[in-house]
């Protein structure tokens, strides 16, 4: 499948790439320069004509079509870099950039990365019962000197930077310092509406909306953009965050290719959308709603709430996000015959779960971290779905994925020039 969650950074992009983007990065401004592109270039060699070597090549497609029904592959000698264990198999990946382009390749085992750019990859394939299994996929990726504590501070003023102006204002700011990533980012994006209200309470509130451009992309990257048309445009989605008591602090809405985000800050921090400024607390919720068009029939759910919690270290900022109640799903009337009770095993237990870090103490340099843990239980339905999941990476992988990673290898790219034209 397509990185959405792109589309969900490049929205936060737009939003926040104004001058107070930059100096958080560091504790002076040359500091903070060095630091974000360091950053900008770690992401940026991550896309740039990303190969794969024939092990890797091969297991790849398998592990995609098979993720939902783990037991095709349980004893495929050829994906695995370990099966000491009668119940588990383990695929090691090192990742680097060479003179041919970024390359990834199995590996025996894979150490943390000690370059800028290069990446750590752990997979992991557990049998837990005879059709239950356990998937839990580690990814660390070399993105420079930074501090955890800087990163955090600048993806915090990212969310906040519109605080006390207006969106004129926000607007010629954002093109003035970051000229170059507002001219890749228009090839993605029109700019609808932005109205950002200081209010009389001392807080500001904030709307952006964004129309998706497949025919603008298409002039550069056709093939991405026939993906985004097949399966982006026609997607609905949602996310917000909210307190124990349902007060909301963010609202991201994807409606068939317009995209709307909704924020209020005060005092550099967010705060409810509604009602008094409450400061958002570490211990939230987050709900997402989901549907997308795969033929001629739609997929997806709706009320997938889970805990979504902040973590401080001194070494180590993450977010947390912990899924323990099954959605309600959205499926065509022909998978009424098929048992459901196999869409509950995710959600059992500990849950499904996704952390997103910085950690500064795992060597030379910081790493962007992805840690991912979901339990599956194979059944008509999980296989059907990975249908549905391996039709749609088919159509990713090739030039549609080329294309998008060229787009997000010039993005990081253009931030990094613009970081270097940045005069405080």
């Amino acid at each position: 499948m397509p990185r959405r969650r792109s589309l969900v950074a490049l929205a936060i992009l737009a939003v926040g790439a104004c001058r107070a983007a930059v100096p958080p990065w560091g504790t002076s401004i040359d500091a903070a320069k060095r630091n974000a592109d360091n950053v900008f270039a770690g992401f940026a060699f991550r896309f740039y004509n990303v190969q794969r070597d024939p092990r890797f090549a091969a297991a790849r497609p398998k592990m995609a079509n098979a993720a939902l029904a783990p037991s095709r592959i349980f004893n495929d000698t050829t994906i695995w870099s370990a099966m000491s264990l009668d119940s588990v198999r383990a695929l090691y990946l090192h990742a680097e950039m060479t003179d041919r382009g970024y390359l990834f390749s199995a590996r025996p085992a894979a150490p943390y990365p000690v370059r800028l750019g290069d990446e750590r990859h752990f997979m992991q394939l557990t049998r837990l019962e005879r059709d239950r299994y356990e998937w839990i996929t580690h990814v660390d990726h070399g993105i420079g000197p930074v501090r955890a504590g800087e990163a955090a501070t600048a993806i915090g003023t990212l969310l906040t930077a519109f605080e006390g102006r207006t969106g004129p204002a926000i607007l010629a700011d954002a093109r003035a310092t970051f000229p170059r990533t507002g001219r890749h980012l228009g090839q993605m994006f029109t700019v609808d509406s932005l109205r950002s209200t200081p209010l009389a309470d001392g807080s500001t509130t904030f709307a952006l909306h964004l129309v998706i451009t497949p025919d603008t992309v298409r002039r550069r990257y056709p093939y991405f953009a026939a993906y985004l048309d097949k399966y982006v445009m026609p997607s609905e989605a949602r996310m917000q965050l909210v307190d124990q008591g349902g007060a909301q602090f963010l609202d991201l809405d994807l409606q068939r290719g317009a995209a709307t985000v909704r924020l209020r800050a005060r005092g550099g921090r967010l705060v409810t959308l509604a009602g008094p400024p409450r400061p958002i607390t570490d211990s939230l919720r987050v709900r997402f709603d989901f549907s997308a068009k795969f033929m001629m029939f739609r997929v997806g759910f709706t009320n997938l709430v889970g805990d979504f919690t902040v973590e401080r270290g001194e070494h180590d900022r993450a977010w947390m996000l912990r899924f323990r109640r099954e959605p309600e799903w959205n499926f065509p009337l022909a998978t009424n015959r098929l048992i459901r009770s196999p869409l509950r095993s995710p959600f059992e237990g500990r849950g499904s779960e996704l952390r997103l870090a910085v950690r500064d103490d795992l060597g030379n340099q910081a790493m962007s971290v992805r840690q991912a843990r979901i339990t599956v239980k194979e059944s008509a339905i999980m296989r059907w779905l990975g249908g549905l999941g391996s039709t749609a990476f088919g159509d990713f992988a090739g030039r549609s994925e080329a294309e998008e990673n060229r787009f997000l290898m010039e993005l990081f790219g253009a931030l990094r020039l613009d970081v270097a034209a940045f005069a405080p």
